[in-house]
């Protein structure tokens, strides 16, 4: 982990541990002195990601839910995995249906 990402786990381990006491990203930000990167704190956010996916971090989040915590236990876990699984969902129908209207479209200017 770089310093950054080690400045967040540790502010998470000191106080997010479990859902209840998540902290919003923009309260890592201020805690940790980390810039913001845009109004949602993209950069913080990206951090995070790359601690989960890079590094073997447990930190949960969900969508419509402001924080990040360290997942504590299965049904937290679940909680946030079944959350990006129907994110990961709704992008997919999103997608087909983008496609679709495409198709439509062209169908009905190469006809017309």
């Amino acid at each position: 982990m770089n310093n950054e990402q080690q400045s967040i786990w540790d502010y998470l381990n000191q106080n997010a541990i479990g859902y209840e006491n998540r902290k919003s990203s923009s309260e890592i930000r201020d805690n940790c002195g980390l810039e913001a990167g845009d109004a949602t704190n993209v950069y913080v956010r990206n951090q995070i990601t790359q601690m989960i996916l890079n590094h073997g971090c447990c930190i949960g989040s969900l969508m419509w839910v402001s924080g990040y915590w360290i997942i504590q236990n299965v049904q937290e876990l679940n909680r946030v995995c079944e959350s990006l699984e129907n994110r990961s969902e709704s992008i997919i129908v999103r997608a087909n249906a983008l496609r679709n209207n495409f198709i439509n479209i062209n169908n009905i200017i190469n006809k017309g």
